[in-house]
């Protein structure tokens, strides 16, 4: 689906469930390719979004122009917001003619036409900048929302308490949602993340169940229509599991106990929604492995073809880090006896625009 594609019902046509369920497909077999591709030494660091693809379904109710600041396990929402293979793969690779031109580690991706922001490492230090979206675009007066997406353990960073509690101050048209997979890297936060230690309020905050995708839907669509109709921010959290190490410099089988990883799989998000579509009569058995099998040969050419794309040259590191600078003002000659540090850099910032 377009990124101009509109909001869905919460009874959405067969063809609109199975182009949701193709680009839940595309995220997890680009994962499993990309984790097969490091095994075999052609890339550098993978992170995955395997267990997190439900929030693929916040993607069919942002509009064109919504802003978009998710963490690095958002693969699928990024997918279904419109982020191609061939986007992704660029972005493993680490190749010139990624959106980050080489720059990001894997899972960083992001693409400026389709207002998704490109997030830095650290946990939750996209949050503020989110708000700054949300709170140009209420000043604007044009509807739009912003979506922030972070997982449970950013949730005790400082970053997400500012950014909050500035969101409220202002009323801003943000949409916040907490990925929670109950473990941070190796450590457990059950016990341990602010909604179980009673530091957040849970009647501001919506629970849902991450592994029942169409759940998902029906709660990011009024998620959504909340913040976009001017009544300030909305609050889901979202529980989910993580199918996979933390990342390719992990080996989660070192602190999850054997059948913890085994009853993972009747909790996987993917399989369940497949298996409701064949229920329903959208696909067949056989037409739903011959999709995989498609999407699979479609997955493994792309990363091919990338693998051979131009590396960033020499010289490029400086690149597209500023923009034009414009000539700096005189201060006021009354003014030059009380003038602030702070008066300065905002004409010089107003010069430059």
């Amino acid at each position: 689906m377009s990124q101009n594609q509109k909001s869905v019902s919460l009874d959405p046509p067969a063809d609109q469930r199975l182009n949701l369920l193709r680009s839940l497909l595309r995220s997890r077999l680009g994962d499993l390719r990309e984790q097969s591709l490091i095994r075999q030494g052609k890339g550098w660091f993978h992170i995955s979004g395997m267990g997190h693809e439900s929030l693929a379904t916040a993607a069919l109710h942002l509009e064109a122009d919504d802003y978009a600041f998710p963490y690095y396990r958002d693969r699928a929402f990024c997918v279904q917001r419109g982020l191609s293979d061939a986007e992704l793969a660029l972005a493993f690779y680490a190749k010139r003619d990624s959106s980050s031109g080489g720059r990001q580690l894997t899972g960083h991706f992001s693409n400026r036409s389709l207002n998704i922001w490109s997030h830095p490492s650290p946990v939750g230090a996209h949050l503020l900048p989110a708000c700054g979206a949300a709170w140009g675009m209420q000043m604007d007066g044009q509807g739009q929302v912003v979506f922030a997406s972070l997982g449970e353990a950013a949730s005790r960073q400082g970053d997400f308490y500012e950014a909050v509690c500035f969101a409220k101050e202002r009323q801003l048209p943000i949409v916040f949602v907490v990925e929670d997979n109950r473990i941070a890297i190796s450590t457990d936060t059950r016990r341990t993340n602010p909604l179980a230690l009673g530091v957040l309020s849970e009647d501001e905050w919506r629970r849902v169940e991450g592994v029942e995708v169409e759940a998902v839907s029906a709660v990011m669509q009024d998620a959504i229509a909340h913040a976009r109709a001017g009544k300030g921010p909305s609050f889901v959290w979202c529980d989910v599991e993580r199918f996979s190490n933390h990342s390719s410099a992990d080996d989660q089988r070192m602190y999850r106990a054997a059948d913890e990883l085994e009853a993972l799989q009747s909790r996987d998000p993917v399989a369940r929604y497949q298996a409701q579509l064949i229920e329903s009569g959208v696909l067949t058995e056989a037409e739903a492995e011959a999709l995989e099998t498609e999407i699979k040969a479609e997955v493994r050419a792309v990363y091919q073809t990338a693998e051979s794309a131009e590396d960033p040259r020499e010289g490029e590191q400086a690149s597209h880090l500023y923009g034009p600078v414009g000539e700096a003002q005189a201060v006021p000659v009354e003014l030059e006896s009380e003038c602030r540090i702070l008066d300065a850099v905002n004409r010089t910032f107003h010069a430059a625009l």
